[in-house]
């Protein structure tokens, strides 16, 4: 990686003056994690691409200059990776290892803003009365440790419980902050959002209410497979064929698959082969209704698992499920054209289906994007002969 060679204020200065994101590295001599760090994630060549456009620090957290830093950003174990603004605040913090691909993920998300520290914080510097962001500040703040997440809890319930900060009168947005204050740990503020999104809704028909009857349904199954080792989803599958929200049926086909998935592991476990082939095959199969029903915004991301599932389940696909990997694999690629993790994604999939051409064509635009992945080039040298 490019470190910068000055010091903490330098760095600081540079990044001012180019408005770039700062990424620390702090790490101690005695920290087996952070050598693992360095030697298998900062030497990527896939992460040494990602971070050209940061200013870089690599920082021995008990030094001299490293303890005070180490410090103020709240690092309470390494390897930590910490990001700030160009003018010094947190705009977020990773604990532990992270290998490349997850690394690198991890970065794109910072550089965009999305659920960091910073970024949360600008939305309710614009809006102070946003239940919804304020809530995602709390969250937030318990992932990092910071114990500040108790005062901001205490002033969103007073907000929620002046119907601020949201519409008191959609149950779509009772039930956003239901969620996030049952991520909160706040069980009773959870319980208290329900109650009103049934006295607003009492015919059942708004999202909330029919995610709350699929969540009934998927719960009974449960209960029985815990008790009889059965797994009998038939009520669900006929509440989802007459579901007219998309989510809905989205979240509850993607719940049946984990189900199945999670009933094939144990069946494997216990040497029941043929029936866990059943299982898997039963996963596939709830994984194909999900994908008819996929949120715009998860195509990418449940596209690339979805397409990846079958892959590792390729010795049991039909061919009509060949092809649907590749259809899947090639929108998630289409929604992502410059991610190499999703043209590697589609280009297995091609050549699982015997599309070697069209494989090989993928693996080049994904080598065009990061000409120096070794493994993409050894892959194509091996497609190619």
């Amino acid at each position: 990686m490019a470190w910068f060679e000055g010091t903490f204020e330098q760095a600081l200065a540079e990044a001012t003056r180019a408005k770039k994101i700062v990424f620390i590295d702090f790490w101690a001599s005695w920290c087996g994690w952070c050598k693992r760090l360095d030697r298998e994630t900062l030497a990527d060549n896939t992460v040494v691409a990602e971070t050209q456009d940061l200013v870089c620090l690599s920082i021995d957290a008990e030094s001299q200059d490293g303890q005070p830093l180490a410090a103020r950003y709240g690092v309470a174990g390494l390897p930590a990776l910490v990001f700030l603004e160009p003018g010094g605040s947190l705009r977020d913090r990773l604990a532990g290892f992270r290998p490349p691909a997850q690394f690198v993920a991890e970065v794109r998300r910072v550089k965009s803003g999305e659920g960091t520290l910073g970024g949360i914080e600008k939305r309710i510097a614009a809006n102070p009365k946003d239940a919804a962001a304020r809530l995602d500040l709390v969250l937030r703040l318990r992932q990092l440790h910071e114990g500040r997440w108790e005062r901001e809890i205490a002033a969103v319930r007073e907000l929620i419980q002046g119907g601020e900060g949201f519409d008191p009168k959609s149950p779509d947005e009772r039930f956003a902050i239901a969620r996030k204050l049952r991520m909160c740990s706040d069980e009773k503020g959870y319980q208290d959002q329900i109650a009103a999104i049934r006295t607003l809704d009492p015919e059942s028909r708004s999202f909330p209410m029919r995610r709350l009857a699929l969540d009934d349904l998927l719960q009974a199954v449960n209960a029985r497979y815990q008790k009889e080792k059965t797994f009998d989803p038939g009520a669900v599958k006929t509440f989802l064929a007459g579901e007219r929200h998309a989510q809905v049926r989205f979240e509850g086909w993607s719940s049946l698959r984990a189900m199945s998935s999670y009933q094939a592991e144990e069946q494997a476990r216990r040497g029941q082969m043929p029936m866990a082939a059943g299982s898997r095959a039963e996963a596939r199969a709830c994984g194909r209704e999900a994908w008819k029903s996929c949120p715009a915004d998860r195509v990418a991301t449940f596209g690339r698992e979805l397409a990846q599932s079958f892959l590792a389940q390729d010795r049991e696909l039909t061919d009509e499920e060949r092809g649907f990997a590749v259809e899947v694999a090639l929108k998630a690629s289409e929604t992502a054209p410059k991610n190499v993790d999703h043209l590697e994604t589609l280009a297995a999939c091609l050549e699982l289906a015997g599309r070697k051409e069209e494989a090989v064509a993928a693996l080049r635009r994904a080598l065009e994007i990061e000409p120096g992945k070794a493994a993409l080039k050894a892959r194509l040298e091996s497609l190619q002969r």
